[in-house]
């Protein structure tokens, strides 16, 4: 696919840069927090009409002394949101609201090859894990969304992931870039973009599900579930 492409030759790119590092006072491991857009991709984007968000938290570890870090991701996304208003049977004096998200939660083991010097650098990286598709419909107070009255999830169905990716990766304290040959920690703002293969899947999309009165019918689309992600996170190095 193209979107394949572009990932690995932004990745080669990259790599010559990785491999300039220096070798003192390396840093442990690192954490972090992200957020972004999700773009459906391939016969996943076929059914999907709508574009996601995305956020994800991840740690990782060095591996030795190379410039390696491997580590665990959690990240929870939507890419679809219907509302209405209804009335309880029986109560027509109080509305509510009606809200279905269609979301994407996956658990992803995640390596990371990043240079140990420079306020910019660059990175790639590699991820595998499980994808959890489901649509879950609320009901909230009419303007109170935190206000959850039930919910119940409509589908759900477990699929295999996995993907590659590459980022930029700017140092936020530059006082404390004097020394190129000094390991960098501290706070990092970072660029990224992933590619991500999804297996296939059951799913609900923006439409499936159908209300008529007091009786509903979805139908669930089938198809590999890959998308794009671009994303600004930030990295703590320690």
């Amino acid at each position: 696919m193209k979107v394949v492409r572009i990932v690995l030759l932004a990745g080669l790119l990259f790599l010559p840069a990785s491999l300039s590092f220096g070798q003192s006072d390396l840093p442990r491991g690192l954490y972090g927090l992200s957020c972004g857009g999700l773009f459906p991709a391939g016969g996943f984007n076929d059914h999907v009409s709508q574009n996601g968000f995305g956020l994800d938290f991840y740690y990782g570890r060095r591996i030795g002394q190379a410039p390696l870090f491997v580590g665990l991701e959690i990240s929870v996304s939507f890419y679809g949101h219907v509302r209405r208003q209804e009335y309880l049977e029986g109560i027509p004096e109080v509305g509510v609201d009606v809200d279905t998200y269609n979301n994407i939660g996956q658990g992803l083991l995640f390596i990371r090859l990043q240079p140990r010097r420079g306020t910019v650098v660059t990175f790639i990286e590699g991820l595998a894990g499980i994808s959890d598709l489901f649509t879950e419909t609320t009901i909230s107070g009419r303007g109170y969304e935190s206000e959850e009255i039930s919910s119940e999830t409509n589908l759900e169905d477990f699929t295999v992931t996995a993907g590659a990716g590459a980022g930029l990766s700017v140092r936020l304290d530059k006082s404390r870039g004097r020394d190129p040959d000094r390991a960098r920690r501290g706070g990092f703002l970072e660029f990224k973009v992933r590619y991500m293969a999804g297996g296939r899947a059951d799913y609900l999309k923006k439409g499936s599900i159908v209300v008529e009165g007091n009786q509903f019918t979805f139908t669930p689309e089938r198809s590999a579930t890959s998308f794009v992600t671009a994303q600004v996170a930030f990295s703590w190095f320690f």
